[in-house]
Order: structure tokens, then sequence, then C-alpha cells
């Protein structure tokens, strides 16, 4: 099980946001606790008040991030309605945090790298208080959505979100509202029965 135990205070979220940026800028491997303190206005002695080392500040950052982007994806889903309007709801949240948090998109594969990354995931796709995996669970039940493993499912459709961002981002594109619905709407259609 994933213990979160990312500092919240005002520092130590200025050290993991410079840890983002930097990553984003540089890659993962150029940074160093001397960059990351200079990016966050503090003294190298001060992460280490927080974080361990730097692998440490890494895995935190990839905790920190799974749990805003929980968060802001719990804010929109409403389990009320229609299941469509539910996985709608899923997608544009989706969409939206990621157009919101570019860095996240960008060092995707560098957090991939990262061995604290891998656990999380399982600990997402094992957790039954998800939003996805409530929602995965009420279709199955209703017998909507197509029986397979809930990673086949999220590839099939909740990973467009973040691919397109990042086809924006790389082809320097953006995409029109419209073909966003149309997206979702063949996305959808790739889960269900």
């Amino acid at each position: 099980m994933i213990v979160n135990n990312v500092p919240h205070n005002e520092v130590a979220l200025r050290i993991l946001n410079a840890a983002d940026t930097l990553m984003a800028e540089n890659g993962v491997q150029y940074l160093s606790t001397h960059k990351i303190a200079k990016q966050a206005g503090v003294s190298v002695g001060t992460i280490y008040l927080y974080f361990k080392d730097k692998d440490d500040l890494l895995n935190q950052l990839v905790i920190y991030l799974f749990g805003q982007f929980n968060q802001a994806i719990e804010k929109q889903y409403d389990e009320t309605l229609p299941l469509f309007e539910q996985y709608r709801a899923l997608w544009l949240a989706k969409f939206e945090f990621m157009s919101n948090n570019l860095n996240i998109v960008k060092n995707m594969y560098q957090y991939e790298s990262l061995p604290q990354f891998r656990e999380l995931l399982r600990h997402c796709f094992e957790s039954e208080h998800l939003p996805w995996n409530r929602f995965i669970k009420r279709g199955l039940k209703q017998g909507v959505i197509v029986d397979l493993p809930l990673q086949i499912l999220y590839a099939m459709s909740m990973k467009v979100p973040q691919d397109l961002i990042y086809q924006q981002l790389s082809l320097d594109k953006v995409y029109s509202q419209q073909l966003i619905e149309d997206v979702i709407l063949r996305t959808w259609k790739a889960i269900i029965v």
C-alpha cells in the first residue's frame, strides 16, 4: 500500500514544484539537489529537512502528483449521472487536469521510469475507491462495459486525453471542442459491449 507522507507545507511544495519544472526543462538525468534548491529559492539543507535524498524527493513528487490528479478527478465525478455522462466527465476532467499541468504531460515518461511510479500505478488499479474503478465496476454490473482488465480499459480510453495534450504540445496544435467530443464518443465505444 502507498503511504502518502508528502510534506504539504509551502516550502516542501515549492521544492516539489521546482523539481517538476526542472525535470520538464532539462530531464531527470540533469536534476541535482543544488539545482532544485536554487529553483525553489531554498538552501540545499532545506531540501533534506523534507526529503531523505533526491530519490525520495522524486518518489514523493510522483505521490503528490497522483494525489493532485485524483482530487481533480474526484471533484468532477458524479455517480448519479448516466454511465456515458460519467465517462465523459471523467475524460474531460483528465483532459482539463493535463491541460492545466503541462509539466506532468512533458514528464510522464520520466515519471514512469521511477520505481515509485509502478507501485503507485498498481495501487491505483487495485483501489476500489478511485472514481475510474468505481465507474468501471458500475458499468460491468450494468452490463455496459466490456469485461477486460481495468488497466486495459484505461489504456483504451482514459490514456487518450494525456496523449492528445502531448500531441498538442509536440505538434503545436489545438484540437477543437468538436474533435474532442468525437474522440470521447469513439473511446467510449471502445470500452462498451
